[in-house]
């Protein structure tokens, strides 16, 4: 019984982060007393997380910034540190304590919301589809039957089982090698938030995008599923809401995202 208690323990901590051990603990106050906060973030998804000049850049990256500085009152970036990660390993990071929060082009959904906790949605995207230009998809029903490139760990899988069930899905662990596979002619389509794929046609011209929204995506800031981060969450909540109101993120959104491109 005892053995069977301690691997029930270790489930609980890896589905969830949260232990009873931990529940009394603050994570903001462990925040300021190590005066750093950790972000897990996306460094392949142009323009939210992208490396340039040897620096993370883009939209989460900005959004991670704001956060740091409503906790340390300070825009000094030592406070703050980034931790590059692919989709598929997004959650597990936080749930493991390898980052404090993810900002990471993370969507909220049911089965998510089942094993971490969300901020309040600081931005929202729909999946797409990206196809050569001389392409004749022209929607997503005309890929049954044919290779479609999503990347793992996001829900384009979902989204293609249910409107395109016999398309093939071909997995990515990344946006990179998505768009090298429909370079390559290995898939018809990559199906992928709108707002990443813009990021992908502004180094191509030769592919387009479709017209059509399949979903809308919330993203929003992960957090571990604890009452330990409770206040952690509140002060991020501030924080959005602070910049969404005084005009900041309307000044983030304007400086990476296209314009006329994403609502």
């Amino acid at each position: 019984m005892k053995k069977l208690s301690i691997l029930l323990s270790v489930f609980l901590f890896l589905l969830t982060g949260c232990t009873k051990e931990t529940e009394t603990a603050n994570l903001l106050d462990d925040i300021k007393t190590k005066e750093k906060i950790v972000v897990g973030i996306k460094n392949d998804s142009k323009p939210f997380g992208f490396v340039k000049d040897g620096k993370f850049q883009g939209f989460d990256i900005d959004i991670a910034k704001e956060i740091s500085k409503e906790i340390f009152s300070s825009n000094d970036e030592k406070y703050i540190e980034f931790v590059p990660l692919n989709a598929s390993e997004r959650i597990s990071a936080l749930n493991t304590g390898k980052v404090d929060i993810l900002v990471a082009t993370l969507s909220m959904n049911k089965s998510r919301e089942a094993i971490i906790d969300f901020s309040n949605p600081y931005f929202v995207a729909g999946q797409t589809l990206m196809v050569a230009k001389n392409s004749h998809i022209g929607s997503i029903e005309q890929l049954n039957n044919k290779n479609v490139a999503v990347v793992l760990g996001t829900t384009g899988e979902k989204t293609l089982r249910t409107l395109a069930p016999v398309a093939n899905s071909v997995g990515a662990f990344n946006y990179h090698e998505a768009f090298n596979m429909l370079k390559n002619g290995q898939v018809e389509a990559i199906l992928a938030d709108d707002s990443l794929l813009y990021g992908i046609l502004s180094e191509n011209k030769n592919y387009k995008i479709l017209n059509s929204r399949y979903t809308e995506e919330y993203y929003a800031v992960g957090i571990r599923k604890c009452p330990e981060n409770k206040e952690l969450k509140k002060q991020i909540n501030q924080t959005i809401n602070k910049i969404q109101e005084n005009g900041r993120m309307a000044q983030i959104k304007s400086r990476w995202i296209p314009k006329n491109k994403i609502k």
